[in-house]
């Protein structure tokens, strides 16, 4: 009887060779051939295509680097089809549902009242997909109006039990943490205590709480101050959203608010921003109209405007907003008509209250640009490690927008690391990769590493460059020659594929969200060791790792055992992150009965306590191509160095 040919491992679906890869971490460049197999990184260094490949792109002189994370996104649904705006940034995900709303623009859900994840994200399975991958918070507002209505009314007990359970459902189908707007109604409305009582129903999954705050202006540290304690105490990771000073009179103020945070941070919880490179927003125009008139929803706000005795206190209020917001009427761009308010006020002879009463009047959820910022509070933000970059826009289709949906990465790239010298390169990148994959709990994204996923980006260090403008904002960005969404390639030589490599992601209960992981800054940084010994659902696990810091590639060993008796050996550990309770390695290993030399990605997730577990150590395994198993480990979890 003939012997049966020996098995070889498959040559790799993509080799990439000559780049320098920034890896997400923080670390200096170093120059790589990065081999893609089934989707994720399975090798890194001389020898990644020792075994072949069926595609090859030479990318001497170019940076290889994480896909861009895009942590705030108001993408229009439809965008997301072709995702041009993003693509040619750099970016391959992007979290849905900021600011506390639901899906916006989407004809297929409501607007304001579907905090349900599920339908929010149905969108990205009906043909012919998207070009890439989305996830989605839930958000308060969204709860908050199915839950407790849109007026400003003290909720009952029942409609926060009706919350709570909304926000309960949303994370079992995989948000990716709870999203506020406390500025905006109806949650604007909501006291402290009650934003708590509700939020805090995701504490269990150790999610982030992403909030607008209530007040950019006059009150930001103090508004600071409040959503950091609200994160505290509901057991939420804290993450200041678009960090700003909004209007002259505030400009500084990023000094004390950046500092509430590092004194968070220091006396123990989680904590992060995130910003855009940009000195003006851009929201809608009823943002002007103080919360008390938009009780109620829009119809209930412009009726108020038609009611004589209220009309002139709403006109006081608009006036007061505004000026607590931009410098003057002219700070305000109307997108509708192309003027700026202050033109329309003198066009018409009308005064502020009234020409932004009347504008709403003929649409409720008009648009505007205001010009808030100082360039050195920007700066500010910019330069601490723990603000990451997000946009605020997302894939977008609109010539009338903010150029920040066409430029914001390119434009960090540009004008903050090349030009300014404000960061590094390394730095940067990782504001906009491994920091935000932290912050959301997203383990098998944001580095370079063996068995990581393969959304990549390639660009030209010398070449990379913003071009939207306010008076032209839907122009591309430049300079980014290749984007890889899990191995496919949506951008290649500065062209778009056509590819609909875009997935939904969801959160897995699992998932620890910490945005201090990976960050070389960080004062925790030093030797991590973890070891797991024990059985489960998961089977049984052998794990002994130490290395240099968080995000790095561990030495060591793991071997797991499958409940029906294969054992799996890892053979090359990508990058390791832990923290004080909890530890995540990703690398490439195969089955003892399995092909020789394979290279099969692999994600072990520990925890010494695990709170959706009641406090038990629990393991979860994946290994690519099977079944995901998690629950209580009968055994032991240690991490020391990790926080």
């Amino acid at each position: 009887m003939d012997p049966e040919p020996a098995r070889t491992p498959a040559p790799l679906d993509v080799l990439i060779t000559g780049a320098t890869v920034i890896d997400g971490t923080g670390r200096e460049g170093f120059v790589a051939d990065v081999g893609i197999r089934d989707g994720h990184v399975v090798a890194l260094g001389p020898a990644a295509g020792s075994c072949g490949a069926r595609d090859r792109l030479a990318a001497d002189g170019l940076v290889l680097a994480p896909g861009f994370i895009e942590l705030h996104s108001h993408a229009d649904p439809l965008a997301l089809r072709e995702a041009e705006s993003s693509l040619r940034q750099g970016v391959t995900t992007e979290i849905l549902n900021p600011d506390g709303f639901g899906t916006e623009g989407a004809p297929w859900v409501d607007t304001m009242e579907t905090p349900d994840i599920t339908r929010t994200l149905a969108f990205a399975a009906q043909p012919p997909g998207i070009a890439v991958n989305i996830g989605a918070y839930v958000g308060l507002g969204a709860v908050w109006a199915a839950g407790a209505g849109l007026a400003d009314e003290r909720p009952d007990a029942q409609a926060l039990h009706r919350m709570r359970e909304l926000v309960l459902r949303a994370m079992a189908e995989g948000a990716w943490g709870v999203s506020a707007g406390l500025y905006y109604p109806p949650s604007a409305y909501g006291t402290t205590e009650e934003v708590v009582a509700v939020v805090s129903a995701a504490a269990p999954w150790r999610v982030p709480f992403s909030n607008h705050v209530r007040n950019e202006g006059s009150a930001v540290l103090a508004a600071t101050v409040e959503s950091l304690e609200i994160a505290e105490r509901a057991g939420l990771v804290g993450v200041i959203a678009h960090m700003k000073a909004m209007g002259p009179a505030n400009w500084g103020a990023t000094a004390a608010t950046l500092q509430a945070v590092a004194d968070a941070r220091a006396r123990g919880l989680r904590a992060a921003g995130e910003v855009y490179p940009y000195l003006s927003s851009r929201t809608g125009l009823s943002v002007l109209v103080p919360p008390e008139f938009r009780s109620g929803g829009d119809a209930a706000m412009v009726a108020r405007f038609t009611d004589a005795k209220l009309r002139p206190q709403v006109a006081a209020g608009i006036e007061r907003v505004l000026y607590s917001r931009v410098a003057d009427a002219r700070s305000v761009h109307l997108e509708d008509c192309g003027l700026t308010l202050g033109q329309y006020c003198a066009e018409r002879a009308v005064g502020l209250g009234d020409a932004v009463m009347t504008l709403l009047e003929q649409d409720p959820q008009a648009m505007a640009v205001y010009d808030f910022g100082h360039e050195a509070d920007l700066e500010r933000i910019l330069r601490r490690p723990f603000v990451a970059v997000a946009s605020d826009g997302g894939a977008c289709l609109d010539e009338h927008t903010h150029p920040r949906n066409y430029g914001t990465q390119p434009r960090v790239l540009a004008r903050y690391v090349r030009d300014r010298h404000l960061l590094t390169l390394p730095q940067a990148v990782r504001r906009m990769t491994g920091l935000p994959a932290s912050v959301l709990g997203m383990t098998d994204r944001g580095l370079v590493a063996p068995g990581t996923v393969a959304d990549l980006v390639l660009f030209d260090p010398v070449a990379v460059r913003d071009r939207a403008t306010y008076e032209q904002p839907r122009q591309y960005a430049e300079g980014v020659a290749a984007v890889l969404l899990a191995g496919v390639f949506a951008m290649r030589d500065g062209a778009l594929t056509g590819a609909r490599a875009g997935q939904v992601l969801r959160r897995p209960p699992y998932a620890v969200s910490d945005p201090d992981t990976g960050l070389p800054q960080d004062p925790r940084e030093g030797a991590v060791q973890v070891v797991v010994a024990g059985s489960g659902p998961a089977g049984t696990c052998e794990v002994e790792l130490h290395g240099p810091g968080h995000g790095t590639a561990p030495q060591g060993r793991a071997v797991l055992r499958t409940p029906d008796g294969r054992v799996f050996t890892a053979s090359r550990l990508g990058c390791l992150r832990a923290g004080t309770d909890w530890a995540v390695l990703v690398g490439v290993g195969g089955f003892a009965d399995g092909v020789p030399g394979e290279e099969i990605p692999f994600r072990l997730t520990a925890q010494t306590g695990d709170p959706r577990h009641q406090g038990r150590p629990t393991l979860a395994w994946e290994v690519r191509g099977g079944p995901t198993a998690y629950g209580p480990l009968l055994g032991a979890v240690t991490v020391t160095g990790g926080g």
